[in-house]
């Protein structure tokens, strides 16, 4: 066992037991700032124990244990809890015309289209740039490979959001336009340079 594993293991548990104080402080009738307050910097204090532990591999081993427990807490709080008496509602996040509303079959489709496989394409493009300009700053491949695949989903649902965001087709649009535009000059001079 190495001198560093019981930081591993002390801010793991205190992980485990900022998860439980968490639960019990929001399952209290009226909210705790001082026990939410204690539950976070506990929770902190164990990221940095397992951080100093063994770095990102007992952070990512404490957060798993924390995971855990926070699932089963979940797990047993969905089995305990008992059957609402309410019925639920036919309409749930507008995501269901009123009865005699039109359907706007059209203006969904369309948002569809945009935030999905618009969003996609604009994403791919940002990332293929970032590629390029990782060529041109003097990367390896297998780090420009990897930089652009760890891009392409956190820009398309970063984009995804923006877009879902936005009240105007026009403003969806530019937003759409400006970076594939902007990412397809980047990816022509990475491609046409020396």
């Amino acid at each position: 066992m190495s001198e560093t594993a019981p930081l591993v293991w002390i801010g793991t548990a205190a992980i485990v037991v900022a998860v439980l104080l968490l639960r019990h402080a929001w399952g209290l009738p009226r909210r705790s700032s001082a026990q939410n307050g204690i539950a976070w910097a506990l929770l902190l204090a164990g990221v940095l124990l397992t951080l100093a532990g063994d770095g990102a591999w007992g952070l990512a081993v404490a957060s798993l244990v924390g995971m855990t427990a926070a699932a089963l807490l979940l797990a047993h709080a969905g089995w305990t809890s008992p059957a609402g008496k309410a019925r639920a509602s036919e309409r749930k996040a507008h995501m269901l015309p009123a009865p005699g509303e039109p359907r706007q079959i059209g203006r969904r489709l369309l948002t569809f289209l945009l935030t999905v496989p618009l969003a996609y394409a604009t994403a791919s493009l940002v990332s293929l740039a970032a590629r390029a300009l990782a060529t041109l700053a003097g990367w390896s491949d297998a780090n420009g490979n990897a930089m652009a695949l760890l891009l392409l989903p956190l820009v398309w649902g970063i984009l995804a959001f923006w877009l879902l965001m936005l009240p105007h087709r026009c403003a969806q649009l530019a937003w759409l336009l400006l970076p594939a535009i902007v990412s397809l000059a980047l990816i022509w001079i990475g491609g046409n340079a020396p």
